[in-house]
């Protein structure tokens, strides 16, 4: 069992207030395109006062790294689909085909399973193995020929774990036919207030949130909404 990155929130406020978290976007390099990298909730819950209920909203998220690939099956699933590839056991969802491998990401120096292969017509991806060329910090995604038009029908990119054993995309594209997907996340989280569905897309905003880099080797944030709605954070 893989370890977890832990945020924990307390809302100084005097009123309740929800909070949603989502990944600093992972770049994205395929074959020279120009890519629209988006982007989706991860986890979110309301939190009353802390003075009046000593609450506090736990987000988790497994610190091991995942490839994720999704393909809507019908126009209108392409039009209001979720990014959310697996679901505790009282939730379903319907319209989508998805896949998810444990990956690596390159070292270095040496060699890790760094690369998975997409496959098609059903949707998978292979166990990850080594492949030159995705450089230090990325993982590789071998992507099959397909049709992109007229409407995107594949998404890519790297995925997440939460504490209730959820699994979103957190970071993806619609990657080019035929070619290889090199993505590069970072374990950087931000908290910020309102109310998103996990695996619901988002605006990629980082203004006026709480950011929680556990780049710097911190396995536990703690964040605090404050009475004047700026967000104090302490790793340990």
């Amino acid at each position: 069992m893989t370890s977890q990155h832990q945020i924990i929130i307390q809302n100084l406020s005097k009123q309740t207030i929800s909070f949603y978290a989502f990944q600093q976007q992972a770049s994205f390099t395929n074959s020279g395109a120009k890519l629209t990298v988006q982007s989706s909730s991860l986890a979110t819950g309301p939190l009353a006062p802390h003075a009046t209920s000593g609450s506090q909203l736990t987000f988790g998220f497994d610190t091991q790294i995942y490839a994720g690939a999704i393909e809507p099956e019908t126009q209108a699933a392409v039009a209001n689909f979720s990014v959310r590839i697996s679901f505790s056991t009282n939730e379903m969802v319907v319209s989508q085909t998805s896949a998810i491998q444990p990956v690596d990401l390159t070292p270095a120096t040496g060699q890790s399973n760094n690369h998975t292969v997409l496959s098609l017509n059903p949707l998978g991806l292979s166990a990850a193995t080594y492949q030159t060329g995705p450089p230090p910090g990325s993982f590789g995604i071998q992507v099959p020929a397909f049709n992109p038009a007229p409407t995107p029908n594949l998404y890519c990119g790297s995925a997440a774990i939460n504490q209730n054993g959820g699994v979103t995309l957190s970071s993806f594209v619609t990657p080019q036919p035929n070619s290889q997907l090199v993505c590069a996340p970072l374990p950087v989280y931000f908290v910020k207030t309102g109310s998103h569905a996990v695996g619901e897309v988002i605006t990629y905003d980082t203004s006026q949130a709480a950011k929680c880099d556990f780049s710097q080797g911190y396995s536990v944030f703690s964040v605090a909404y404050n009475a004047d709605g700026t967000f104090t954070t302490k790793g340990r």
